[in-house]
């Protein structure tokens, strides 16, 4: 592999693993925990659209 597919690899991987235990969790949760865990994943899916569109080159 390549030295920058294998950086970013490496860079996104955590962000995407924590995307799916969280999807995980919020396919298993109980009604009063479900919004908690929610916004919870909105919270870290915004995060990262936010840091994809301000890493695009020309922003």
């Amino acid at each position: 592999m390549p030295m920058a597919i294998r950086s970013l690899l490496r860079q996104e991987l955590p962000w995407l693993i924590s995307e799916i235990v969280l999807l995980m969790i919020l396919l298993n949760a109980n009604p009063p925990e479900l919004w908690f865990w929610l916004v919870v994943f909105l919270v870290v899916f915004g995060y990262r659209i936010e840091r994809w569109w301000s890493s695009r080159p020309g922003s």
